[in-house]
């Protein structure tokens, strides 16, 4: 019994990697959107300029982009 070769995939053309990279810039995006929705649904992300972090939270927001989006930093890490 003979094996046959399956015949070699030819290099994408230069359109489709530049598709493939503009499509895991917007799954970068939408992964960072969903982690920050979360967050705050949490309780974890809160807008407390200058002030303590009430209990639970562990990022505060500190503005927003230019989509009006919240952009957060951890300001410490949770206990649990």
């Amino acid at each position: 019994m003979s094996r046959t070769r399956k015949p070699r995939k030819e290099a994408a053309p230069a359109s489709d990697e530049q598709a493939s990279s503009q499509d895991a810039e917007a799954q970068k995006e939408r992964a960072a959107e969903h982690f920050v929705e979360g967050l705050i649904a949490r309780g974890e992300a809160v807008e407390a300029p200058g002030e303590e972090l009430p209990p639970g939270a562990t990022h505060e927001i500190v503005g927003r982009d230019e989509k009006g989006r919240p952009i957060v930093k951890r300001r410490r890490f949770s206990i649990s």
